[in-house]
């Protein structure tokens, strides 16, 4: 290990225990092992950090992160929630497993976990404390489907994923499909044994006028749903494409079928997504030049290496993955992580003949479990903000749902078939 090396991780680390911003700890500590180690040209290096934002499936962020910000905004989250709750509303738990449900469908429209907590968590915690609900169970559940957003189709995660290990949006939107279920009927589970135990009341069943009505209601929202996945999966148009769609249909919707948001809103809508995606995109830059060190010193190769000197099992080889996933999504946010760690993993599952899509997918559950996850989770942050509750009461009231997740996580683990099934149906190439 060189010098170079040694002082580019303790920049790195030093930062971040000063608390400095992601962006700027990775791109000193980059720079640090630039002038240090010499003999690399200083315009390499700005070529570097300026490709790695002209990429095409890059464009698919602001457009997907823009088109969750018009749907909270034009109302379309409650049109969601009604139906749902007129659906589901009269097992016992209704509500719970209406936020369930919810953040599922949400979950096809936004692409973003902390789109769901923020917009259409706001809606689920008023309408389950109205109910006379626990805190413990509204903001566990809150928290746990919103990690559905990323893992079930569009995913901004997905779109990063995608251009970090070269592979189809597309084929990983697919694969996401499966574990969002398995997501949904663990928590599900968890719901059916607290509603028992707590024994809630069970609210009368709506008529099938009422179910009629919320759908109809809601039948514009649900079907960018049907446009998005079935424009991708019938390959009339990519990933990147679908996402300019989807800000489009949301403003035809939001604007004009519902007139919930009126048209002098854009702007805002504009203006939150650029404060949104320079951030995003300042890590994109700084993690190419931090991720190109760390292939310098050939991480992969020795991680690769450490590993098969352990090991030759491929369900192992996942549980370390996972492990380290985990720790990492519990200290960083997902988008720097993507960028460092699936460089460093791609040799080792090439190797082991493990598929890279189901790799794709593996890595963004963990790191969106790492959302819900002390010390740094920044579903819990955006919870405590949004409800003025105590932070470290939101942790204690979400850490118990993460058992649910843990399961989920080794079913999508150790079942690759779980990931990969609806991309083969669909031939596509996993």
């Amino acid at each position: 290990m060189s010098l170079a090396f040694i002082i580019f991780l303790v920049v790195f680390v030093g930062f971040l225990m000063f608390g400095a911003p992601i962006y700027l700890s990775l791109l000193c500590s980059g720079l640090s092992y630039v002038f240090i180690h010499g003999g690399i040209d200083n315009m390499a290096v700005m070529a570097k950090m300026y490709g790695s934002l002209n990429n095409f499936v890059l464009l698919a962020i602001p457009m997907f992160m823009m088109a969750g910000i018009i749907m909270n905004q034009g109302g379309i989250t409650d049109r969601i929630f009604g139906f749902c709750r007129s659906v589901l509303g009269h097992f016992p738990g209704g509500l719970a497993y209406v936020n369930i449900l919810s953040s599922f469908i949400f979950s096809g429209m936004s692409g973003s976990a902390l789109a769901d907590v923020g917009g259409l968590g706001a809606v689920e915690i008023k309408a389950m404390r109205d109910e006379g609900y626990e805190d413990d169970l509204i903001f566990g559940i809150t928290a746990a489907s919103a990690t559905m957003g990323p893992i079930i189709p569009p995913s901004i995660p997905m779109v990063i994923y995608g251009a970090a290990a070269s592979v189809s949006v597309g084929t990983l939107f697919m694969a996401g499909i499966g574990p969002g279920i398995v997501i949904a009927i663990v928590l599900g589970a968890f719901v059916f044994v607290e509603a028992k135990r707590r024994k809630y009341k069970v609210h009368p069943k709506s008529s099938f006028k009422e179910i009629l009505n919320w759908f109809c209601k809601s039948f514009w929202a649900l079907l960018m749903i049907a446009i998005i996945l079935g424009g991708i999966s019938c390959g009339a148009f990519t990933p990147t494409e679908a996402s300019c769609i989807a800000i489009a249909y949301c403003l035809f919707a939001v604007c004009v079928l519902y007139r919930e948001m009126p048209f002098s809103n854009i702007g805002e809508c504009i203006s939150e997504t650029v404060t949104g995606i320079v951030p995003a995109l300042s890590i994109v830059s700084a993690a190419s030049l931090f991720g190109w060190v760390l292939q310098f010193e050939h991480l992969g190769k020795l991680m690769l290496n450490g590993i098969l000197s352990v090991t030759d099992n491929k369900l192992v080889v996942l549980l370390m993955i996972d492990l380290i996933l985990l720790f990492l999504g519990m200290i960083l946010d997902s988008t720097p992580t993507i960028l460092l760690m699936v460089p460093i993993f791609q040799p080792l599952v090439q190797q082991m003949g493990i598929s890279e899509i189901h790799l794709g997918i593996v890595v963004i559950l963990n790191l969106m479990i790492g959302l819900m996850t002390p010390p740094y989770g920044q579903s819990l942050f955006m919870l405590a903000s949004a409800t003025k509750t105590p932070f470290n009461k939101v942790v204690q009231y979400v850490c118990p749902w993460l058992i649910p997740m843990f399961i989920a996580l080794a079913l999508v683990t150790f079942f690759p078939d779980i990931t990969l099934l609806i991309p083969r149906l669909l031939g596509m190439d996993v």
